[in-house]
């Protein structure tokens, strides 16, 4: 077979896995809250999922090539592997864009392989094995049927599938600059759905010619989210006064707790302590992900700041408190504090620390992590005050140990992510869920009753919470688990407070108020570590024992972006500030417009303590 032949063939697998790459890629936008009316949005789909498409298999083609240059067999052997692998990575993105509304990047996949997002059963590892073997046997098939004087070849379709891809990429970059010249939002929030898709821009040309909307433009730029990473935290030196008897203080944190699993059925003995206290119905996590919604609970401030708090390993003047009083430090996690890095932020100014557990599965990880704090808690020089941060991880992976009882039925015996879709009964996945929250309950009421035992649990501020939410596809969109939006199942957490001070008789704020993680900080800060400075000068939080705060709305963020929360609706907006207006199902509000005082002051919120 002559060089031209091979090539002539390598040309037919190409065009064949580009028109499979298509099919593949018509399911990105089946994630889309409502498909566009547009016809302009409409037209943009379709040029761009043919033009984009195409350019991934020539890639993956190209990178094929020097394969042709091998005898036969090996030759075909590459072609079908090099295929296979990009055909079930742009499937595999799919399914992580199907979760979490973001595609396959160096950051997504460690954390999927630390288990940091989602873990996955072996179960799913063997389907996805299966599935790439089954591909590999059919790409070998096609290439080996192409190079076998295939019919198909005598059609002469090369040089019109090029001019047809030509066309088609001219007028997805034709509309895309026009679009984000004008801010038009069907067609720039359309882009975010394709891997590895960067639409041409031409704004300076387009306004030399006086074709730009400049206040679209602007109100678009005021929302970019800035990842400066040049701090001016606090604001001011913070001001101190005596702690005479410092109290003990304890962050008790669940990984992926929802909010109507706290209650006595559920959670009976985490629920009888907290109603002692006071308890919050309507909080709110400052991120939909472990890595905001941790750094929002430790610093009182948004998550959009983590990339500065990184960049300079800034320690919240929470802890820097905490060692000023001399606390005894006690840091017991399930998962690992490298991924993400809270070694290097949250606790960088710590220690000797530990930096996870002990296990093979969740519920083991939190077993380990409760026997070293109850060893610590008994060792520790108890002349100093304590702090305790245990943050339990079960829920998180649908896990408890085996012959756990009492178990939520019907239940589903494997959680395998490749099988849930639209259509799937979420009642045996989320007894599942609820019983791995039991689980983390009976390991909680072993450090509460320590505390009890001890007489200490009067001398002990605690706060119960969770770091973010975990959807069961509650609005009926497809969503699982968290991350990919800012609805009630996925940032709405339980909160409860209690300990010396705290009396619900007495307090001001209503249990249905508004809160945040990002009130919690200062709380502690004004009433039990003698901080005297205006909150504002470290914190956007408020105080939860002082007056209450009428709160129209709060912010929570993700990896990429943030979003402002209301009663009503949901304003979530991307890195680069394209925004979606959207009611509490995560549904496009048609016609409507975001209340732009909100974003004034979330804007101010998010920008207050770069320089």
């Amino acid at each position: 077979m002559s060089l031209k032949q091979r090539l002539h063939a390598h040309g037919w697998f190409i065009l064949v896995n580009a028109l499979v790459a298509m099919l593949i890629a018509c399911r990105y936008f089946s994630f889309l809250p409502e498909f566009p009316s547009e016809p302009l949005a409409v037209v943009f789909i379709i040029v761009s999922v043919f033009g984009q498409m195409t350019l991934i298999a020539a890639l993956i083609g190209l990178v094929a090539l020097p394969s042709l240059f091998l005898p036969k067999t090996p030759r075909n052997l590459l072609q079908a592997v090099i295929a296979s692998i990009g055909v079930a990575t742009l499937f595999i993105d799919t399914i992580v864009f199907a979760q979490y509304r973001f595609h396959i990047n160096a950051v997504v996949l460690e954390l999927v392989l630390s288990g940091q997002i989602v873990s996955f059963p072996l179960i799913t590892w063997v389907m996805v094995i299966g599935g790439i073997a089954l591909l590999l046997g059919l790409q070998w098939t096609l290439i080996r049927w192409l190079e076998n004087d295939a019919p198909v070849r005598s059609y002469k379709l090369g040089r019109k599938f090029a001019f047809i891809t030509f066309l088609t990429l001219l007028a997805t970059h034709g509309i895309h600059i026009w679009a984000a010249a004008h801010a038009y939002q069907p067609v720039t929030m359309v882009k975010r759905y394709l891997p590895l898709f960067y639409p041409a821009t031409s704004n300076s040309m387009m306004k030399k010619y006086g074709w730009i909307d400049e206040e679209a433009i602007a109100r678009q730029k005021s929302l970019t989210l800035n990842r400066k990473s040049d701090l001016n935290y606090p604001l001011s030196p913070l001001k101190v006064e005596s702690v005479e008897k410092p109290v003990n203080i304890m962050f008790l944190v669940v990984d992926s707790w929802r909010y109507d699993t706290f209650n006595a059925d559920n959670t009976p003995v985490m629920w009888e302590y907290a109603q002692d206290g006071l308890i919050f119905e309507n909080h709110m996590a400052t991120g939909n992900a472990t890595r905001t919604g941790i750094f929002g609970l430790f610093y009182g401030i948004p998550g959009t700041y983590w990339h500065g708090f990184l960049a300079n390993q800034q320690s919240p003047v929470f802890i820097d408190r905490l060692q000023e009083l001399d606390y005894d430090l006690g840091i017991f996690t399930a998962a690992q504090l490298r991924k993400p890095e809270f070694n290097q932020t949250v606790f960088t100014n710590v220690e000797n620390l530990r930096i996870g557990s002990k296990g093979n599965r969740p519920s083991e990880l939190d077993a380990d992590l409760t026997k070293d704090w109850l060893d610590w808690y008994e060792k520790r020089d108890q002349s100093k005050p304590a702090f305790s941060f245990l943050f339990y991880d079960a829920p998180h992976g649908y896990d408890f140990p085996k012959g756990f009882e009492p178990r939520y039925e019907p239940m589903l015996q494997v959680v395998n992510y490749l099988k849930l879709n639209n259509e799937t009964d979420p009642q045996p996945f989320f007894n599942r869920y609820k019983t791995s929250v039991r689980y983390v309950d009976t390991v909680a009421a072993q450090v509460l009753n320590k505390l009890k035992e001890t007489g200490d649990l009067e001398n002990t501020v605690v706060i119960i919470t969770g770091d973010h939410g975990q959807e069961m596809n509650d609005n009926k969109l497809n969503f699982w688990g968290h991350n990919s939006n800012f609805t009630d199942a996925q940032v709405k957490v339980p909160f409860a407070i209690f300990g010396p001070g705290i009396n619900k008789l007495d307090t001001k704020w209503s249990p249905q108020s508004l809160t945040s993680h990002q009130d919690v900080v200062p709380t502690v800060m004004k009433h039990y570590l003698g901080i005297t400075n205006d909150i504002k000068d470290y914190s956007v939080g408020e105080d939860l024992l002082g007056d209450q705060i009428e709160r129209d709305w709060v912010i929570s963020s993700n990896y990429s972006g943030y979003a402002v929360i209301s009663d009503d609706n949901i304003l979530e907006v991307g890195a680069g500030g394209q925004y979606q207006f959207m009611d509490k199902t995560n549904r496009q509000i048609k016609g409507g417009n975001p209340n732009f005082t909100y974003l004034q002051e979330a804007l101010e919120q998010i920008s207050r303590f770069n320089k």
